[in-house]
């Protein structure tokens, strides 16, 4: 698979981690567990074949998808795949940056996985249909970054408290403390958790645990061989077995089961037991 990443300039750099563009020249036979990040992605197939997914929630069913669909902050794993060949694009928001864009709270998108025609109407269809003329990666790019600066929703900033609470997560994955970041802030508890689920769709305490969980999946996709017990109390898990269970409740899999995409897809999970993904074949 031939993967390109594009990260936009200006105030769009302020909720957009990144574009993406890929192509498949096979299909992929397996499903695979795309791990929570705490972000939100906008995926536009650019070609007629439907994708599969089934998503975490076990209220909600078997998804089969073509055109765009937004995939909101997962508090687990979902199964996605097998994938047919053809050209996707998508866009990696920053934690709390979707929702200036998209223009819906990201509470209400939380576990869900929904196309963005539903949230945009007819002006998510254009664009999806002007980014399957785009001639290359380069066009698509652009199209992606026009579009969605246009759509940027003031106030451009976000909240300081949420804010501030994103800057507070550890790039180690280190335990943080909520309680100490919410008094920082100088609101309520309740005030302060109200606020980062609007903006970023899960609790910060959960936000956290994801965060320190991405870590682990980064060091484990790029050094399968480090040792569990001495990764685990360097991100600040009580012991191996602390880290094993968090593994498993937001992966599917224990740590050492997981099989990566590679090292920059860490949070793609490739199925290598068939029973894991048969159900949504």
């Amino acid at each position: 698979m031939q993967l390109i990443r594009h990260r936009p300039a200006g105030p769009l750099a302020h909720y957009v981690n990144f574009f993406w563009w890929a192509r498949r020249d096979d299909t992929q036979d397996f499903c695979e567990h795309i791990l929570p990040s705490g972000g939100v992605q906008a995926l536009f197939a650019l070609h007629e074949n439907r994708i599969l997914c089934l998503p975490g929630a076990p209220s909600q069913r078997r998804i089969e998808w073509s055109g765009s669909m937004v995939h909101g902050p997962q508090w687990g794993y979902y199964v996605a795949g097998p994938k047919p060949r053809g050209t996707v694009a998508g866009v990696a928001f920053r934690s709390g940056g979707a929702g200036a864009v998209l223009g819906v709270p990201m509470a209400e998108l939380a576990d869900h996985h929904i196309s963005l025609s539903t949230l945009w109407g007819r002006r998510g269809q254009d664009l999806h249909e002007r980014l399957r003329a785009a001639a290359d990666p380069g066009s698509i790019f652009r199209i992606l970054e026009q579009n969605l600066s246009a759509r940027i929703q003031r106030p451009l900033l976000i909240h300081p408290a949420v804010a501030h609470a994103l800057c507070a997560c550890s790039p180690t994955g280190s335990p943080t403390r909520v309680a100490e970041v919410q008094r920082e802030t100088g609101y309520s508890p309740r005030h302060f958790i109200a606020l980062f689920r609007a903006a970023v769709g899960i609790t910060p305490k959960h936000y956290y645990r994801i965060q320190r969980f991405n870590s682990v999946a980064r060091r484990l996709a790029s050094s399968p061989d480090c040792d569990l017990a001495d990764l685990a109390g360097s991100v600040g898990y009580s012991d191996q077995a602390h880290l094993t269970r968090e593994y498993r409740e937001l992966s599917g899999v224990v740590p050492t089961q997981y099989r990566p995409g590679g090292s920059e897809r860490a949070l793609h999970h490739r199925v290598t037991d068939e029973r894991h993904g048969r159900h949504i074949r």
